[in-house]
């Protein structure tokens, strides 16, 4: 929506992306679309702004070490190496918003906080991948709200993840690797969280293939309780616990009860009985295109 607004009100500063990028402005939002502007066509305050609100994105940061070189030879240039690589492996995506002025103090705690690592790669200014080892040495590391947090608080950045599956064959990299990131950007659309697994996100990317009609059906059922943002939440977090109610009573900090009741409410007020399994798929799916919604709408 907004990037439609810019493309009407820059109409003159748009430019190809085959121009040097020494004369581009890039843009992109969470989504991972871009916009590419002549500089020589916008005002300094105007590129203040732009970059204010969006990502600016400009050149990958080079690969340091021999394992980086390596691995950004087989990942970004999709040329398999001469040397052997250490599989098994899994991708941990990561995207920046906002601008990291300590990309050294930032990989230094990104090795800190994950076992294993044996390359950290930048794919643009504003995201990169972490190749992780699956060797005697790794631990899962439980990635979570507090640790981006804290990355967060550290950098003056926000930060999202996305955890892939485990490749042990070059084949398999090649084969999902474009999935991960496809589906990662998805994901940032369609939620405001800040860590995802590869499982979950395909979720978000299904909603990306359905047009204009089908989204608006989906919105649609959900009309009753579309004001009632606990009510969808609470919805929500009760199929993410695989429709436990203590589980997510005590996800939510309320009574089980209290659960029990809003979802209740919920099959009332929408006839969708999400206690049955199809019927909690779809109505999942509802709530992810409402979420998105709601944070166009902000």
């Amino acid at each position: 929506m907004m990037f439609e607004k810019l493309k009407e009100m820059y109409t003159h500063a748009l430019a190809s992306p085959s121009i040097s990028e020494d004369e581009l402005l890039i843009i992109q939002n969470d989504s991972g679309d871009r916009l590419h502007f002549k500089k020589e066509m916008l005002t300094h305050e105007e590129i203040t702004l732009l970059c204010t609100l969006f990502d600016k994105v400009g050149g990958a940061i080079m690969p340091v070490s021999k394992s980086d070189q390596m691995w950004s030879q087989l990942l970004v240039h999709q040329i398999v190496p001469e040397t052997n690589l250490p599989l098994p492996v899994r991708f941990i995506h990561f995207h920046v918003k906002g601008t990291l002025t300590d990309n050294e103090g930032f990989s230094e705690a990104i090795h800190n906080l994950f076992s294993s690592i044996d390359a950290l790669l930048w794919t643009t200014k504003t995201e990169g991948i972490l190749v992780q080892r699956l060797d005697e040495g790794f631990e899962d590391d439980t990635l979570d709200n507090s640790i981006v947090s804290a990355l967060t608080s550290d950098f003056y950045v926000e930060l999202s993840f996305l955890v892939g599956s485990p490749h042990s064959t070059i084949e398999s990299i090649m084969d999902r690797f474009e999935l991960e990131s496809t589906v990662f950007k998805a994901a940032r659309r369609y939620s405001s969280q800040t860590v995802f697994h590869e499982q979950e996100a395909l979720n978000h990317w299904l909603l990306t293939r359905l047009d204009r009609d089908a989204i608006r059906t989906l919105r649609e059922l959900l009309k009753p309780v579309q004001d009632d943002v606990e009510l969808q939440q609470s919805v929500r977090t009760y199929l993410e616990c695989n429709m436990n109610t203590s589980l997510a009573a005590k996800r939510m900090f309320v009574h089980r009860n209290t659960l029990q009741y809003r979802v209740e409410k919920f099959i009332e007020k929408t006839s969708l009985d999400i206690k049955q399994f199809p019927n909690g798929v779809a109505v999942y799916l509802m709530l992810l295109v409402q979420g998105a919604k709601k944070s166009a709408d902000k």
